[in-house]
């Protein structure tokens, strides 16, 4: 093929995905309003709707001539440069095609509908702690997951696999089981150390109640100055905080606010802003193929865990945030850089995965793994599983929940179906802490700049490191690649210790 011919069919192939993903975008904003204020009656249409669109999404993602002309362009010049905007868009477009086309369309819509009303069944029956209502939906997206994973394994995988690798490209299970043995084997010590020590902060100087209007200001305020582009996003509340990307300059990132808790909505905002801006960071042009879309959920992850903690909760920041924070809440007059810095990096068991500190977080991930992965397997039922997430709990934190509404049923993903996705969040904190090491060696003094409140620099080394190349290089390339150092869980267990140890002496 003449490259002027594979470039005309690349440029035919780029409009017809680009198409797709306005499609995609209109069932993104479809989710945005369902979790944003949808009528109660409402329900059951928004579901009718959603599964209609994925119908038509993955009919388009499937077409025969849409599959046809990634057979041509996967043999042409234009894949001489694989790591390129154009190489890896057709690598990537390529290698979805083969995995969506062994899907049967009913199969789509039926996961699409059941995920829809599963959702909206989780917001009624979460705060009545009501999980008998939720639990034949539960099941229903368990079995249909179970299925799906079933065709996308092959003899080489176990279906957990399948799941997985839809959001971090590669990954396969044993191989993250044994991050995960490592990251326990050296955490659980630390833990112990810090929580049975008789020193240590006492969480004193964030107690109190903090005017809900006021966080929201507050926290929209902090977004936009660590580099949140408010005239490409917004910024809004809900019963689980997430992020959606309704367009290439339309970032959605919401929050959740209690009164008696300052730290719950800021740091809901930051970790979500970190996804945002990560986002805002994708090159536009690009938007709707590979080489615009994020490089997997672990970059993701490591993004907002980056901004929320190893940025957010340093002392660093909060000696520039302090004074700021002092003037929306009068109660913090008296408290001073260290107190702050020290209870909001208190480590302490607690029931709730997205109010966990650094420490102890990736436990609640390991668990979560492990759950998923039998429910998976089948080798846990649904009906089992509230007393499987307690007793789980009580082993790994020793603390047991009171209820399902602050146990099994405090993370909307499995209604959402997101089966695969928790893992990602420790291999987020694993990349994000490399990541911090190398923009550090390469920016000078990085906490001087947090100190006077200068995240641009930073921000800008993400941008050129990791944000632009989109889904051009694998997660672990990437990373390596932006670093100049293989992946290793070290450098996140050498920034707890740093961190937390001068604590609790």
């Amino acid at each position: 093929m003449q490259k002027s011919e594979a470039q005309s069919i690349f440029q035919q192939t780029f409009k017809y995905v680009r198409e797709t993903a306005i499609l995609e975008s209109t069932m993104a904003l479809l989710e945005w309003d369902e979790r944003t204020g949808l009528p109660a009656h409402a329900g059951e249409h928004r579901a009718e709707q959603v599964t209609f669109l994925s119908g038509l999404v993955h009919q388009r993602k499937t077409s025969l001539p849409f599959g046809n002309w990634l057979n041509e362009l996967s043999q042409s010049e234009l894949m001489l440069q694989p790591n390129s905007p154009v190489g890896a868009s057709i690598r990537g477009m390529k290698r979805d095609f083969d995995k969506n086309i062994q899907l049967p369309e009913e199969l789509v819509k039926r996961i699409a509908h059941a995920v829809t009303v599963g959702q909206q069944v989780w917001s009624e029956a979460k705060p009545k702690n009501d999980f008998a209502s939720f639990l034949p939906h539960l099941t229903d997206i368990v079995a249909l997951r179970r299925e799906e994973a079933s065709i996308l394994a092959d003899g080489a995988k176990c279906r957990y696999d399948s799941l997985l690798d839809q959001y971090e490209e590669d990954a396969r299970t044993d191989e993250v089981s044994v991050v995960f043995a490592e990251l326990r084997e050296r955490l659980v010590p630390l833990v112990q150390k810090l929580t049975q020590s008789k020193s240590g902060p006492d969480g004193k100087s964030i107690e109190g109640l903090f005017d809900v209007p006021k966080q929201r200001e507050f926290s929209r305020w902090v977004a936009e100055k660590i580099g949140f582009q408010f005239p490409r996003g917004r910024l809004d509340e809900t019963d689980h905080p997430f992020c959606t990307t309704l367009g290439p300059n339309d970032h959605r990132i919401l929050t959740r606010y209690y009164e008696d808790s300052f730290s719950s909505g800021l740091y809901g905002t930051l970790h979500e802003a970190g996804h945002g801006m990560y986002e805002q960071g994708l090159p536009t042009e690009w938007y709707g193929l590979p080489a615009g879309s994020a490089a997997s959920l672990g970059v993701h992850e490591s993004q907002s865990r980056l901004w929320e903690n190893m940025i957010g909760r340093s002392r660093e920041f909060w000696q520039w945030c302090l004074p700021y924070a002092q003037k929306w809440f009068p109660q913090l007059a008296d408290v001073s850089v260290e107190s702050i810095y020290g209870d909001l990096n208190r480590v302490e068991a607690s029931l709730i995965r997205i109010e966990a500190d650094e420490a102890t977080y990736n436990l609640h991930i390991l668990l979560r793994f492990e759950l998923e992965r039998e429910l998976i397997d089948g080798d846990l039922q649904c009906s089992d599983l509230p007393k499987a997430w307690s007793d789980r709990y009580e082993s790994y934190l020793g603390i047991r929940p009171k209820n399902d509404s602050e146990g099994v049923m405090q993370d909307v993903h499995w209604a959402a179906g997101l089966i695969g996705y928790f893992p990602t969040y420790t291999l987020g904190n694993i990349f994000a802490a490399q990541l911090v090491n190398a923009a550090s060696d390469e920016l000078g003094d990085l906490p001087s700049m947090i100190a006077k409140g200068d995240f641009q620099p930073l921000l800008r080394w993400l941008r050129t490191k990791v944000h632009q190349h989109g889904r051009c290089q694998k997660p672990t390339e990437l990373v390596a690649n932006a670093t100049g150092k293989p992946l290793s869980s070290q450098p996140f267990i050498d920034y707890l210790t740093k961190k937390l140890t001068p604590l609790y002496r």
